[in-house]
């Protein structure tokens, strides 16, 4: 019979926590919790629908549709390869990849080096090492869970613990009140910035790791594949949860005593000399490396295994190298550059991907409908290239006068009414026509 102990269950806990914390989920909590002050826990909380919520509905959503290609699918054969394709790219070799390797040098190396040091040099060999730990550790996704679940996500959280316990033995201050839109908008703020993590596509990536690192301890029915997944993904929603709790506390508790700093990294790094001088910048090195490492693995395994079933003939590993040497060349040389062209096309098909996630999770009442999911998804891709484009001070006649009247626009959350009326109408007309 098929069986799963309570130990490997607690693995892939870790290792789905694990594939979700980088660099960008240390950095927003801690800023959250200096400028929402008093209302932290409140904000917090909306932070956790679109960090949390969706990432880990993300993963259960892929696992339940076979991958992201065949979910995709449900909106037409030629969506599915583009998404996915932007999907894979823009969130792997194009951005994140690259940044998890250049984030941690910049953060916790960088400032500690001495001045007759060409930090350009630093990075080449700081990057090498991590690059070529992203290749071994990526080279067997079967051995993905021991690594992680075993090793690296335990000491990440040791050295993450120890950094909120260093709070209380040395404490810094009170929280403050609330500024800037957290305190216009109540907790709202929070679900924004949770929205910016971006990590609802990172979901729609690990889905299939998460499914074959099940089926490599011999599970192979569906239901119950489902179930672990479900299980795993609330287990690892749960941690994430607290980790960013203890990070907000973290920035919240420091406003006082570093009322200046202007983001998470810079609070982070002054509260972990505070707390513990010198070892401080070793303490948080060892978490932005690990994070960050975790998060380069994940992201290569998934995309390897994705174009090692797209391109016949090229295997996984081969597939590695390519991503491996792509990301770390790009963050040696030109991520800023990168990071200007893929952070608009993800913030352009992020909306799309939390609507093709609850429409899977819907899939029971719509049977699949290519009806109701072309429906949604096009008019919300269009709304969002939109929003985009006006960002960037390009207006299209008619139509971004248009899209500036509808609800939460301000707030970038336009999407969400267009996505709302065309389920509502697409959904009548299908039971319509079921009828007829």
């Amino acid at each position: 019979m098929e069986t799963i102990r309570k130990k490997e269950m607690m693995m892939i806990t870790l290792m789905i926590f694990s594939l979700f914390f980088g660099a960008g989920n240390l950095i927003f909590p801690p800023i959250i919790g200096k400028e929402a002050g008093s209302n932290t826990v409140t904000t917090m909380m909306f932070f956790a629908l679109t960090a949390i919520v969706f990432p880990i509905l993300a993963v259960v959503a892929v696992s339940q549709s076979d991958g992201l290609k065949n979910l995709a699918a449900r909106v037409d054969p030629v969506f599915s390869i583009i998404f996915t394709i932007a999907v894979y790219l823009s969130i792997g070799p194009a951005l994140a990849i690259p940044r998890a390797g250049s984030v941690p040098f910049e953060i916790a190396v960088a400032p500690y080096l001495s001045s007759d040091i060409s930090l350009r040099l630093a990075l080449f060999v700081y990057t090498t090492i991590f690059f070529l730990l992203v290749y071994w550790l990526s080279l067997n996704p079967g051995k993905l869970l021991g690594r992680i679940g075993k090793i690296t996500a335990p000491v990440f959280l040791i050295l993450i613990c120890m950094l909120f316990i260093g709070t209380f033995i040395k404490p810094m201050g009170m929280y403050m009140p609330p500024v800037g839109k957290y305190k216009e908008i109540l907790g709202i703020q929070g679900f924004i910035d949770g929205y910016m993590t971006l990590d609802a596509i990172a979901g729609l990536n690990y889905g299939l790791v998460v499914v074959f690192v099940i089926k490599s301890k011999n599970i192979h029915d569906k239901g119950k594949i489902s179930r672990i997944v479900m299980q795993t993904g609330i287990g690892a929603g749960l941690l994430l949860f607290i980790i960013y709790m203890m990070l907000a506390h973290i920035g919240a508790s420091s406003a006082s005593l570093f009322p200046a700093t202007k983001n998470g990294a810079e609070i982070l790094s002054l509260v972990a000399n505070f707390s513990y001088g010198r070892f401080g910048a070793v303490l948080l090195a060892g978490i932005f490396t690990i994070a960050c490492l975790n998060i380069g693995v994940g992201l290569t395994t998934s995309i390897s295994q994705y174009f090692s079933t797209l391109v016949k003939g090229v295997s996984y590993k081969m597939w590695v190298s390519v991503w491996v040497i792509c990301s770390y060349l790009l963050a040696n040389m030109g991520l800023n550059s990168i990071m200007a062209y893929s952070v608009p096309v993800l913030q352009a098909i992020y909306p799309a991907s939390l609507v093709l996630i609850v429409l899977a999770l819907a899939d029971k009442y719509i049977k699949g409908s290519s009806i109701v999911y072309r429906s949604v998804i096009y008019p919300v891709i269009i709304v969002s290239i939109l929003n985009i484009l006006e960002m960037k001070g390009i207006s299209v006649p008619l139509l971004t006068e248009g899209i500036k009247k509808l609800p939460l626009y301000r707030l970038s959350l336009g999407w969400i009414s267009v996505a709302a009326a065309a389920f509502a109408i697409s959904y009548v007309f299908l039971k319509f026509r079921k009828e007829d």
